[in-house]
């Protein structure tokens, strides 16, 4: 009995000191570490797309460059320099712009049209042509505006800050620039021409010499002489289709913005 006796106490010893050389950690709760968690990517709601990623939208004024046209001051010793033809009286004058910024009135025979560079610009939305308007024009629009872009060879018809009409047009030749500028429309006129040579009907006044009208028609009006459009071959004038000419006659009110760019 003592042998058991004693064995029990030795026995009891060991477990206690085999105890008290336990760390912390696992004697008490365990403090479980664990990684942080990883945030799923997010997926669409049933039924609909994620929007898709896109592009900034370009600066408005390199969508629509003004459009220039060049030509060359002539000298009498065979030399020159060149100009910008910013408008002209057929046979009499022009106005140009020097490259130092200044403008004067040239003769007529002192200047050389040269064949413009066009850029290939892309179709502009809805939204970047508001966008340059507004830069033009002041936000918000005016009611009405007329848009010419001579670059794009098109008229853009806006009433209330909204486009209604894009149409097709043809503008001066190389000769005859149409001139770049703000204007308002001041009059109508339903028929104009040459007696005996041709006719223009639905036009639109709104600088100088210059409307908006139709293609041109024989002078008695039966039928169409020339209509040829995105095209530059007026003297000046912005020529629209029969249909176009007389939507903008009988829509656009008297006091309209035209802007020419």
């Amino acid at each position: 009995m003592r042998r058991i006796a004693a064995f029990l106490l030795s026995f009891s010893l060991v477990l206690s000191l085999s105890a008290c050389g336990k760390r912390p950690a696992e004697t008490g709760t365990a403090h479980l570490t664990t990684a942080p968690p990883t945030e799923a990517p997010a997926t669409p709601a049933p039924g609909t797309t994620a929007p898709p990623e896109t592009e900034p939208p370009a600066d408005p004024a390199l969508l629509f460059p003004p459009f220039v046209q060049p030509g060359r001051l002539l000298f009498s010793d065979g030399g020159g320099v060149p100009v910008e033809l910013l408008s002209a009286e057929s046979n009499v004058s022009y106005r140009v712009r020097y490259p130092s910024g200044s403008e004067a009135v040239v003769a007529w025979d002192k200047i050389a049209p040269l064949a413009p560079d066009v850029p290939d610009l892309p179709t502009p939305t809805d939204e970047q042509t508001l966008a340059f308007l507004k830069t033009q024009l002041g936000d918000p629009l005016p009611a009405w505006v007329l848009f010419v872009d001579l670059s794009r060879l098109t008229v853009t018809a806006l009433a209330n800050g909204e486009v209604l009409r894009v149409m097709p047009c043809s503008v001066g030749d190389a000769g005859h620039p149409t001139p770049r500028g703000r204007y308002v429309t001041d009059y109508k006129t339903e028929f104009m021409g040459k007696e005996g040579l041709y006719l223009c009907r639905f036009g639109v006044h709104y600088y100088g010499g210059y409307l908006l009208h139709s293609v041109l028609y024989t002078w008695r009006g039966d039928e169409i002489l020339d209509g040829e459009l995105s095209a530059r071959i007026s003297h000046g004038c912005v020529r629209l289709s029969p249909e176009d000419s007389r939507w903008i006659y009988e829509t656009a009110p008297l006091g309209a913005v035209v802007l020419v760019n």
